[in-house]
């Protein structure tokens, strides 16, 4: 309750400054040279509402794992039963049907200009997110991302696990953030514990399973990559990625002179 009423006060502070943050930014860009574009507002937009939106994140993630050991919740999909391994196979396939968004890319080479079916809603951009966040969603999705229909009005649409999407039916600008920013170290992880997310059903992972598996995941990757022991709790997963390359690009230099 003490961690409910702090985000609801943050929410709140989002509310009344967010804006004023925005504007400040504004006024300052046209104190230095007076050009003020549509990218420098989407820019400002984004950089403030990351500045000040992760750390409620953060909240509701420590509120979501407090509250799932205090009721002894076996499953964050009520209904489920995760320890149950007879399973019939028609549930296993039909328990997610995941929709095909319908838009056009703008990014899109000549021979795409045409495709209009995606893995993601239109406006969906990959989360900042800390590694054990972007490990659920890896695995579980996005329950629901608000985007906008067609007539542009708001709609909540679910994305499914980000481990599913298909390279070929991503926007391109999601495509290159997905390669270059998330799949590295998240293929990493997966293979760490690849079995045990093969033999599991989405509805069927519950906070220790993600919990189970990110331990074992990250000790496994540490082992590979010695760098990730001295991780700081603001690494986001672009950070890990990053990392990773480093160590990778380094390994190859090395094993050149030899």
């Amino acid at each position: 309750m003490t961690l409910l009423h702090k985000y609801r006060e943050d929410v709140q502070w989002l509310k009344e400054n967010l804006s004023a943050m925005v504007k400040n930014a504004m006024e300052e860009k046209a104190t230095e040279n007076g050009n003020i574009t549509a990218t420098f507002v989407a820019e400002q937009v984004a950089a403030a509402t990351e500045r000040v939106t992760e750390p409620l994140v953060q909240k509701m993630v420590e509120m979501e794992e407090r509250l799932t050991a205090r009721i002894g919740a076996s499953s964050v999909h009520p209904g489920t039963h995760s320890n149950n391994p007879a399973l019939s196979s028609e549930r296993r396939l039909d328990a997610h049907l995941y929709p095909s968004y319908k838009y056009q890319d703008p990014d899109a080479a000549e021979r795409n200009k045409r495709k209009t079916d995606w893995d993601v809603p239109q406006g969906f951009v990959l989360p900042s997110a800390d590694l054990y966040s972007g490990w659920q969603r890896w695995l579980q999705g996005i329950a629901s991302y608000a985007s906008t229909d067609s007539n542009g009005k708001i709609i909540n649409a679910p994305v499914k696990p980000l481990r599913l999407l298909k390279h070929g039916n991503l926007p391109v600008k999601i495509r290159r953030s997905y390669d270059n920013n998330w799949k590295p170290i998240m293929e990493l992880l997966e293979e760490e514990v690849k079995e045990e997310v093969r033999n599991r059903h989405v509805d069927d992972m519950d906070f220790d399973f993600f919990r189970g598996t990110y331990g074992k995941a990250l000790k496994g990757a540490t082992e590979k990559y010695p760098v990730f022991a001295t991780a700081k709790n603001t690494w986001k997963v672009s950070t890990y990625v990053r990392k990773k390359r480093e160590v990778d690009c380094q390994r190859k230099r090395e094993a050149m002179l030899v």
